[in-house]
């Protein structure tokens, strides 16, 4: 083999890897994406969860409050 058709061979390796390097990069990025994006969705929906908790309980407070008063 000639030195520039070693060289040639060197540089499509190099240029593939290099390519599958950025594939990697761009999908190790997305993935981060992902996770903060489902990161926020949790937390939403975590907040959610115990303002719908805190109403549920007020309102049975709030019942609770209402029957003692005509009970008496």
């Amino acid at each position: 083999m000639t030195k520039q058709t070693t060289e040639s061979r060197l540089d499509a390796l190099h240029d593939r890897i290099q390519s599958r390097l950025d594939e990697l990069f761009a999908d190790f990025k997305q993935l981060e994406t992902d996770l903060q994006a489902a990161h926020q969705a949790s937390s939403r929906a975590r907040k959610d969860r115990i303002e719908g908790f805190k109403r549920a309980l007020q309102d049975l407070l709030q019942a609770a409050d209402r029957a003692d008063r005509e009970w008496k």
